[in-house]
């Protein structure tokens, strides 16, 4: 099973993210689920990789089966709604994919 962690603070904005396992659906290299998952996280991530706030490079980190993300620290008003909204969006993408598949497969989770 895919464990998605996501952390928001106070005010309900996501400061970061964690993404571990493996769905088992199907076997490696065929698992729509974990390709799903995959295409989600490295978009958002991908947002923060070209964006490079103050020229900080992304905070994420790829290891063993598990992405972990914080968010950088975002100076304007304006880039702090657009990078909030890439996270809103992924992470409503990764709660569209458990509603579909179900948690057998994949568990999105504040945390």
């Amino acid at each position: 099973m895919i464990e998605v962690v996501v952390n928001r603070n106070e005010t309900g904005l996501v400061t970061a993210f964690t993404v571990k396992g493996h769905a088992g659906y199907a076997e490696e290299g065929q698992d729509i689920i974990c390709a799903a998952v995959s295409a989600i996280c490295y978009t958002a991530v991908g947002y923060f990789d070209t964006k490079r706030f103050d020229g900080k490079d992304p905070c994420y980190e790829e290891r063993d089966g598990r992405m972990r993300f914080r968010t950088p620290d975002i100076n304007t008003q304006e880039d702090l709604l657009q990078a909030q909204g890439v996270l809103d969006a992924m992470v409503i993408g990764l709660q569209q994919v458990e509603a579909s598949y179900g948690k057998k497969f994949i568990r999105v989770r504040e945390g």
